[in-house]
């Protein structure tokens, strides 16, 4: 077991190369620290296994997708009720179930969780 980090220590997550660039005896990342710019980061070797977290799709409804995608094309609530001809409490209702069910709390975290990452800023 490591240490506890003393307080102001900075920490520098090294992710390894989706291409697997990485040889198979650092598969884990490399450890230690690093100094840049004058400050000291531990390195801490990110899994490389990926998360086993089911797709959202199986977990949604296909109305939950619907306001999904709605969302993640940048409309409101109040668009979504529009397009949907529902209601925006509806919408707010629907929102909720679905962060719960992905165990989410923003919109942007919904949006990343359903389709991998967020979307491209404009």
């Amino acid at each position: 077991m490591r240490p506890p980090l003393t307080p102001g220590s900075h920490v520098l997550l090294i992710l390894p190369e989706p291409s697997g660039a990485l040889p198979p005896e650092s598969a884990q990342g490399p450890a230690g620290e690093l100094i840049l710019e004058g400050r000291r980061y531990h390195l801490v070797p990110a899994p490389t296994e990926a998360p086993t977290t089911p797709p959202a799709s199986g977990l949604l409804t296909t109305r939950e997708l619907q306001i999904v995608s709605l969302v993640a094309a940048g409309r409101v609530n109040k668009e979504i009720a529009s397009a949907l001809s529902i209601s925006v409490w509806t919408v707010s209702a629907h929102l909720r179930r679905i962060f719960a069910k992905l165990g989410v709390d923003t919109r942007a975290a919904m949006v990343s969780r359903c389709f991998g990452s967020t979307p491209e800023r404009r």
